[in-house]
């Protein structure tokens, strides 16, 4: 069995956990400056405040309210009722004509793909 008796004692994993009272943070004493010492040694130097400046009343002129025409398309989606989704890439073409054809005929977008999937499964003899 080794000796034990030279160096630090240790702490049995086993021992009641009140027993480490001599494991505390040390307490760093504080060390601040007054405001006094602060304010001399900022009249001292060229020190800028970092304050914001009061801003002076002048005319501001007002920013349009027209938007610019956007180049995002009008959603064509359903609130309810539709809830899985597809992605799939294809050309911006084929996009273009997917989007004219559902809105030639007054379809949301999730109404045309589905039509289509079914003209193609009965033309294709699919049922």
């Amino acid at each position: 069995m080794a000796d034990t008796s030279s160096g630090p004692i240790r702490s049995s994993i086993f021992s009641n956990p009140g027993e480490v009272d001599e494991f505390r943070p040390k307490q760093a004493p504080v060390t601040r400056p007054s405001p006094e010492e602060l304010d001399q040694v900022r009249t001292t130097s060229k020190f800028t405040r970092r304050e914001a400046a009061v801003p002076q009343a002048t005319h501001v002129a007002q920013p349009s309210t027209e938007s610019p025409p956007s180049t995002k398309r009008k959603p064509m989606v359903y609130r309810t009722g539709r809830n899985v989704t597809i992605s799939v890439k294809t050309t911006a073409e084929t996009v273009e004509n997917f989007y004219r054809l559902a809105e030639k005929l007054g379809w949301k977008a999730g109404e045309t793909f589905e039509n289509a999937v079914e003209g193609l499964v009965k033309i294709h003899g699919l049922d």
